[in-house]
């Protein structure tokens, strides 16, 4: 009877035991299973993280004058792009992404222009409506960053390699000067970029440290070398200016016998003559010939001028032409001046032809002084087309006073000289 008994208490205990047991086993499962479902849920949470989208502007890069291309910017995104920025119209940052790509939403401010060498930013700004949007309805949804960019307008002749410089054709400066807008530069026969003094041919310049052109003056002529003189009756006229341009450009001189009556109105030119060495000359008040006047009328006729010409110059002429050529003993002993005729007569004056006058100037040879008249715009055509050719010829081209003294004469007044 006790036996009995002690195996039915054994018995209900065993099975409470495989109850909690039991019990355990299930707690424990609930346990794991909600933690998978948390591990889930967060994993879910940052996998979806907030989308980032960002604008950076393209940089650029042209030479000086090319036409400046339309502004375009390289779109980069992380994050969720399947967020809803719009329940109501299901409207995505993806949506959005497509639509910047698009290049909605913002713009590109350029500061810029393509005449102007350096380097300038390029702003990204983003639209007003946008920012709005992104200040509410998209608060914490989506990140917008802008990335400015640059826009390079390199020097429209080439690209500095340290005190080299290689042009656009890509060919590098050797023995030239290069402008690059206000600046000017000068490279030697190996391609370096020249400082301090420097002389070549009849001038002298002067570079800053950083290569700059900062002065150039005359020195003289190298009388070992060809030159002629190119003189220019009648004048100034409208084209005349354009004429000292034009010698400007090659480093070259004329001398111009001027007229009273138009002198008087080219104060400006004359002036400019002077200040590029060019020489002043006197050609009479009103073209009379000298030959049938009285010696005050003579007197008067190049005073006159030669006043018109020390008002606008500061100094007076140094030579004089008698219209026509006509000269006599009165002349002679009346004009005060040196009298320079001519050793080549283009007769431009008559055949008003540009080519026919440039061939005619061609025929010079070392020591002619060339008759020419700068109120012919057919005349001064012709000039501006020679004078290259005449420097590839490997002429000097001087005023008639520097070919005399590079020559060795003397010019004395009223002594006619037709070449040298």
């Amino acid at each position: 009877m006790n036996k009995r008994k002690g195996n039915k208490r054994y018995e209900r205990a065993r099975r409470r035991r495989q109850r909690l047991l039991f019990m355990t086993v299930i707690g424990l499962l609930l346990c794991v299973g909600v933690g998978v479902a948390a591990v889930k849920l967060v994993m879910t949470t940052f996998a979806r993280e907030k989308a980032v989208i960002t604008i950076m502007a393209d940089p650029v890069t042209i030479r000086q004058e090319q036409e400046i291309p339309k502004l375009t910017a390289n779109i980069l995104v992380s994050g969720d792009e399947e967020a809803v920025l719009d329940k109501k119209s299901g409207y995505t940052v993806g949506d959005l992404v497509k639509e910047i790509r698009k290049g909605e939403h913002y713009q590109i401010e350029n500061k810029a222009d393509n005449t102007t060498e350096g380097t300038f930013s390029l702003k990204v700004t983003l639209t007003k409506e946008m920012k709005k949007k992104l200040d509410n309805q998209f608060k914490n949804k989506v990140e917008i960053k802008t990335q400015d960019g640059t826009l390079v307008v390199k020097n429209k002749y080439g690209d500095w390699e340290g005190k080299k410089f290689k042009k656009a054709d890509g060919n590098y400066a050797v023995s030239e000067f290069v402008a690059m807008g206000d600046k000017k530069y000068y490279f030697d026969e190996e391609g370096n970029m020249v400082t301090g003094e420097m002389k070549q041919g009849n001038k002298e310049y002067v570079f800053s440290d950083t290569g700059v052109l900062e002065s150039e003056k005359f020195i003289g002529l190298d009388p070992t070398k060809p030159m002629v003189a190119l003189t220019f009756d009648d004048g100034p006229g409208k084209d005349t200016d354009r004429l000292l341009e034009a010698l400007k450009k090659y480093n070259a001189r004329a001398t111009f016998f001027m007229l009273g009556n138009n002198a008087k109105n080219y104060g400006s030119v004359i002036k400019k003559m002077k200040d590029m060495n060019c020489e002043l000359g006197n050609h009479s008040t009103t073209h009379a010939q000298l030959t049938k006047l009285s010696a005050e009328a003579i007197k008067k006729e190049i005073q006159t001028t030669s006043e018109y010409i020390k008002n606008a110059a500061g100094v007076g002429p140094t030579v004089m032409r008698p219209p026509y050529g006509a000269v006599n003993a009165t002349v002679k002993q009346n004009v005060g001046l040196p009298m320079i005729l001519w050793s080549v007569d283009t007769l431009d004056w008559k055949t008003k032809s540009t080519p026919k006058t440039v061939e005619s100037i061609m025929t010079a040879k070392d020591g002619d002084i060339i008759l020419l008249h700068d109120i012919h715009t057919t005349s001064v055509d012709a000039a501006i087309e020679a004078i290259p050719k005449l420097i590839e010829k490997g002429f000097q081209l001087v005023t008639v006073s520097e070919m005399a003294e590079a020559k060795g004469q003397k010019l004395e007044l009223g002594v006619k000289y037709f070449s040298f």
